[in-house]
């Protein structure tokens, strides 16, 4: 499912699918995006079925500051919140999550899943984003700060981790975490309530590279997909080809005696581009 962004009148962009195909009210479920609806960034999404309510990601917009780079908590009562499930440690996915527990009304009983890689980075990630608001020079705004490493503290206490495969139940909600590849950690999850499942993905790659495998497909019928779909209608060059450019580029660069600076992000991306160099490396020693 894809969605608008927000509206003059708040979000905009929620379904109502009547999954048992009863046509009562009482089996209507309610998928909200509060971000990343026909937008990149700031993934977030809620589910409603059967007096349940799950969130799914809380991250921040890479190209806003502050209050602005949230999802749209305002279209929610946060209070509601049963559960929320981070998918990976990604800011975009992730970096609202202090904001949401300490600064909204968010219920004090709902319980934040995420799997053990993903809560050991985001205290990392989440410190250095901090650290960036604080000091983004003198033309920035002390306000666009939404929290403080105590409150990214608070939020550590609060996180509980599970495995892959690991069935977890939460107040009659049922999920599982499932390997998404992306970046270490990742993890699609499937959400079953009144047994109707519902597939959220997150970010997820179907191609094993060198350093993580390729994303899994749950053992499970879907009843509800929610995937992400940044790339859904492009078609990508073959990964090989990609590659040979860009070890061709470098090796061009280092033959004239230059110096390569490689713009990429530190965790995940970065890891993989060392690997094919380092492999690069091995098969041409007179570089």
């Amino acid at each position: 499912l894809a969605s608008a962004g927000r509206n003059a009148g708040g979000i905009g962009g929620s379904r109502r699918i009547d999954v048992l195909q009863t046509g009562r009210e009482a089996d209507m479920m309610e998928i909200i995006p509060l971000g990343a609806g026909s937008e990149v960034g700031r993934s977030c999404c809620v589910l409603r079925f059967k007096g349940k309510t799950v969130l799914f990601d809380c991250g921040v917009h890479p190209a806003y500051s502050g209050l602005a780079s949230l999802p749209f908590f305002d279209a929610i009562e946060t209070e509601t919140i049963d559960l929320a499930l981070v998918t990976h440690f990604h800011l975009d996915h992730c970096a609202g999550l202090p904001y949401l527990l300490e600064r909204t009304n968010f219920n004090p009983r709902a319980r934040i899943f995420m799997t053990h890689p993903t809560k050991a980075i985001y205290k990392a990630l989440l410190s250095d984003f901090v650290r960036v608001s604080h000091n983004a020079g003198p033309a920035s705004n002390a306000n666009d700060a939404l929290y403080n490493e105590k409150d990214i503290s608070a939020t550590m206490e609060r996180i509980e981790v599970l495995d892959y495969h690991q069935e977890m139940n939460v107040g009659g909600i049922r999920f599982w975490a499932y390997n998404a590849g992306h970046v270490l950690g990742a993890a699609m999850f499937l959400v079953e309530i009144a047994g109707v499942r519902v597939l959220y993905t997150g970010d997820f790659s179907r191609q094993e590279d060198r350093h993580l495998k390729e994303a899994e497909l749950p053992p499970f019928d879907t009843d509800v997909l929610i995937v992400e779909s940044t790339y859904g209608v492009q078609v990508h060059e073959p990964r090989r080809v990609r590659e040979s450019r860009f070890t061709q580029k470098v090796s061009q660069i280092v033959r004239r005696g230059g110096r390569c600076l490689l713009p990429v992000f530190a965790l995940g991306r970065a890891q993989e581009l060392l690997l094919i160099l380092d492999e690069f490396w091995e098969a041409h020693p007179d570089l």
